[in-house]
């Protein structure tokens, strides 16, 4: 099954989901550091796109996945993490759940 990964990190979903027989088209993370470990181990293009635009959602949907992974960030309001909301990396969940809705994979 075609499936992207958003917010890929280094690709540890990714690489669960490509040994279990997906086909990962594509993956989407704005923080560097990942997206260049994220290069360096899969031959599948990796994208530095901020996904919380709108260009990123219409990006995403023009490559028409059948299957949407990934792995917002959750630091702002996990019981780990510091539980402010007001940080911004909370806002990117609901970043994701559009993308996933609009979208609209199988």
């Amino acid at each position: 099954m075609e499936t992207v990964d958003l917010f890929s990190g280094c690709g540890g979903l990714s690489l669960g989901f490509q040994n279990a027989g997906f086909e990962i088209l594509a993956a989407f993370d704005k923080w560097e550091p990942a997206v260049k470990v994220y290069r360096d181990n899969f031959d599948h293009p990796i994208y530095d796109t901020d996904l919380a635009i709108e260009e990123g959602l219409e990006f995403v949907k023009s490559i028409k996945p059948k299957m949407i992974i990934g792995g917002p960030p959750c630091q702002d309001f996990s019981s780990a993490g510091k539980r402010d909301e007001t940080l911004g990396r909370a806002d990117l969940t609901i970043s994701y759940a559009n993308i996933v809705a609009s979208a609209n994979p199988e």
